[in-house]
């Protein structure tokens, strides 16, 4: 994947912290930077066929979601190369653009992706360490900042027990703060065909959107994660229609 450089934050996720080892040497930790790939469309080519989906996408959700008080979205897909992240990323980036405090969480803690299309400078703690680690606070795994209005929770470390992590009540915990503390709260989820991981997030959630694409997807499929979202107690919203 190209990285768009035109797009690099150099804002820190934190000022500056400089503090002291054990012999009083002074220690700066560097505060981390992103770069964004080129399928950010929203920021790369924003006048692209695309990024013009994608604003439409976002207005019909600022109406129709937003200011109906709903704070959080979770992003699901039928299958594989459905394009979930590519909606997820270039949504979240869109929704900040427009002024709204967002959270992008990459939820697929199996085959992350977010962190190949939001680059960050270092490995930073994610989604993974906070639901383990006790000792790792909500607040590490929150990279704020990483564009105006826009923060982020990437996958973290690959998780061998990802269906126990989410089923666990820290999982609960984060995201019930996160949509108390954020405007719109949106996580991009792991195939539903694949593992119950995404069932479990929107379940959480309460509302989700499905990605679906053009000559991939199969109309019985859609219709399979829709009505197991829908067992679930969970609100579907719509079904995007993804033909990039």
């Amino acid at each position: 994947m190209i990285d768009h450089d035109d797009h690099r934050n150099t804002a820190p996720l934190n000022e500056r912290v400089r503090s002291t080892d054990r012999a009083g040497r002074a220690l700066v930790h560097v505060p981390t930077t992103y770069r964004l790939a080129h399928s950010v469309v929203v920021a790369s080519n924003p006048t692209s066929p695309e990024a013009e989906a994608i604003g439409a996408l976002r207005s019909h959700l600022l109406s129709q979601h937003v200011r109906l008080g709903r704070r959080g979205l979770a992003i699901c897909a039928p299958t594989l190369q459905t394009g979930s992240t590519f909606v997820s990323v270039n949504l979240a980036v869109a929704m900040a653009q427009a002024g709204l405090k967002t959270l992008l969480i990459d939820g697929d803690m199996r085959r992350p992706s977010v962190h190949r299309m939001i680059l960050p400078s270092r490995e930073v703690p994610g989604l993974e360490e906070a639901l383990v680690d006790s000792q790792t606070s909500f607040s590490d795994a929150v990279q704020d900042d990483v564009l105006p209005n826009l923060s982020i929770i990437f996958a973290g470390r690959q998780a061998h027990n990802p269906q126990e992590l989410l089923a666990g009540p820290r999982f609960k915990a984060l995201i019930d703060r996160c949509m108390r503390d954020y405007e719109l709260t949106i996580i991009d989820t792991p195939p539903s065909n694949t593992n119950a991981d995404s069932r479990r997030i929107a379940s959480v959630v309460r509302y989700a959107a499905i990605v679906a694409r053009k000559d991939v997807s199969f109309i019985s499929d859609i219709e399979t994660i829709v009505n197991d979202l829908k067992s679930d107690q969970v609100r579907v919203i719509g079904t995007i229609m993804n033909e990039y």
